[in-house]
């Protein structure tokens, strides 16, 4: 399997807000790495002798800014994002692994179409990658930010938004919701289920049929702005969200793992490389591989990011937990390794 990891040098680091910062990155061997906007990168990163991977969004977007970036907001009990701002300097070396990410745009330069971003807090970061990738290239949609923060002295990228606005006043309409915005005159405060439901089709300029959200913030958030999406009649295909936080520890452990000790022979194939392991039936995939210094991409180990994703192209793969994978890409045959058990004698898994 080819080599997972990414060495990054910072070029510049910008402050956002009081407690986030943007990583300006490029590759140390000159050569380019491709991505899309809305994906992520998965960062290595070795605090007290222990390897931690902290995956953190691209707010670039290719072909509009020079340089990929990635931007960190402090968390009051993470100590993963303190470390990063006390430590990432210009001029240092970070690895990563090869960016990945389901929570992407589907090509549709020409279609006139409605795009909504509902974004609370550092949920911007993809959103503001995807706003920009929309702006620039699908000249045909139409696109309302729903931003939810305190004000705007805490609100990441408000002057870049602002300028965005300046740039394509009758494509983008910003709604802010500002929690506790001092004396500033502020339209909304908190999002909620009845507010969501008259602001989006108020803004509808197209077919609703043609309208697709993308979410990212709280769990929350995410899932009332979904419950109330849902119940207004959008499809599941035109929902997508973006997960933070791993959240499914407990859902995994409430679910029987398969009472099944037999050996099944997985073999994984990227390129011209082959691994064919031994895998018991009670352990998953990446966990087997792993054990047997197999390497793998992955994440959250929860099945929640999406960069353990395989093709299975042959036999059967159960998994505990799928909170990325569509009922569409599961019929092309998708699986997630962190959460998969083969379920066949011989299961062939593709990257």
């Amino acid at each position: 399997m080819r080599d997972l990891y990414i060495q990054l040098r910072i070029t510049d680091i910008i402050p956002e807000t009081p407690d986030t910062y943007t990583y300006r990155l490029e590759p140390a061997n000159g050569q380019p790495v491709p991505y899309q906007a809305g994906q992520f990168l998965t960062f290595l990163i070795t605090l007290h002798g222990t390897e931690y991977r902290r995956s953190y969004s691209f707010s670039s977007t290719p072909g509009v800014d020079p340089q990929m970036s990635v931007t960190v907001k402090r968390i009051a009990n993470g100590e993963i994002s303190r470390h990063i701002h006390r430590t990432w300097q210009v001029g240092h070396i970070v690895t990563s692994l090869l960016p990945s990410g389901r929570f992407t745009l589907d090509a549709a330069p020409t279609e006139e179409r409605d795009l909504f971003f509902l974004g609370a807090g550092s949920g911007i970061t993809p959103l503001f990658s995807l706003l920009q990738h929309v702006l620039y290239f699908e000249p045909a949609a139409h696109v309302t930010l729903i931003y939810s923060s305190r004000n705007a002295q805490n609100t990441i990228f408000y002057q870049r938004i602002l300028a965005l606005q300046q740039q394509f006043p009758q494509r983008l309409v910003i709604l802010w919701f500002f929690s506790d915005p001092g004396n500033e005159p502020v339209a909304y405060r908190r999002m909620s289920n009845s507010l969501l439901e008259m602001l989006a089709p108020r803004h509808l300029q197209h077919p609703q049929e043609k309208a697709q959200f993308y979410i990212c913030g709280p769990a929350d958030y995410m899932r009332m702005a979904q419950f109330t999406l849902t119940f207004m009649g959008f499809r599941p295909d035109q929902l997508h969200k973006e997960n933070f936080v791993v959240n499914t520890a407990a859902k995994i452990a409430r679910i029987q793992v398969p009472d099944d000790t037999g050996i099944k022979q997985v073999l994984l194939k990227h390129e011209d490389k082959t691994h064919l392991l031994p895998v018991p039936g009670n352990e998953t995939i990446l966990n087997a591989a792993l054990r047997q210094e197999v390497p793998m991409p992955y994440s959250c180990k929860g099945g929640v990011c999406g960069s353990c994703i395989a093709r299975c192209t042959r036999g059967k793969v159960w998994m505990t937990v799928n909170e990325v994978l569509t009922d569409k890409e599961l019929a092309q045959g998708l699986v997630l390794t962190c959460t998969g058990y083969a379920q066949t004698d011989e299961v062939t898994l593709e990257w």
